[in-house]
C-alpha cells in the first residue's frame, strides 16, 4: 500500500467513523497510528487471499538479528498483540514508529516520554517480536 493511499483510507476511516473526541495531539497521533496498523494489516490480509498467491510483509531486522526476517501480517499482528499483553508501551512505540513512521522524537512526544525510553522500548519490542516471530528464546 503507497503511502498516499494509506493517508488517504485514514482520512476516510477518521471523517467517516463517528466523531472522535481527540483530547490533544498526543492522542491523535496514538489512534492514527493504531488505525493505520489496522489498515495495513487488513489490506495484507485481504491481498493474502486473494488467488494470486498473497503477499508478504516484512520487518527490517538488520539491527538485531544480521539479516531480514519476513513474517506475514497475521503473525506480526497477533505478536504485537502479545506484546501488548507484557509491555503496552512498547507495542505503542512499535505501533507509531513502524506503521505511522514517527521518529523517536515525534514518537516521544506523542507518547510524552523521553527520547531514551523510546529509544529503549524500540530496542526491547523488536527484540521481542524477533523472538515471538521466529519461537526462539
Amino acid at each position: 500500500m503507497r503511502p498516499t493511499a494509506l493517508v488517504n483510507e485514514l482520512y476516510l476511516k477518521l471523517a467517516g467513523a463517528a466523531p472522535l473526541d481527540v483530547k490533544d495531539r498526543s492522542h491523535f497521533l496514538a489512534i492514527a497510528a493504531r488505525q493505520m496498523r489496522r489498515l495495513l494489516v487488513d489490506h495484507a490480509r485481504q491481498a493474502a487471499s486473494q488467488k494470486r498467491g498473497g503477499i508478504r510483509v516484512y520487518l527490517d531486522l538488520d539491527e538485531m538479528a544480521g539479516g531480514e526476517t519476513g513474517c506475514d501480517a497475521a503473525s506480526l499482528n497477533e505478536a504485537l498483540d502479545k506484546l501488548e499483553q507484557v509491555d503496552a508501551r512498547a507495542a505503542r512505540v512499535i505501533e507509531m514508529r513502524f506503521f505511522a513512521g514517527l521518529t523517536e522524537e515525534e514518537t516521544a512526544s506523542a507518547l510524552e516520554i523521553s527520547r531514551s525510553t523510546v529509544r529503549r522500548d524500540w530496542d526491547y519490542a523488536r527484540a521481542w517480536l524477533l523472538a515471538d516471530l521466529t519461537g526462539s528464546e
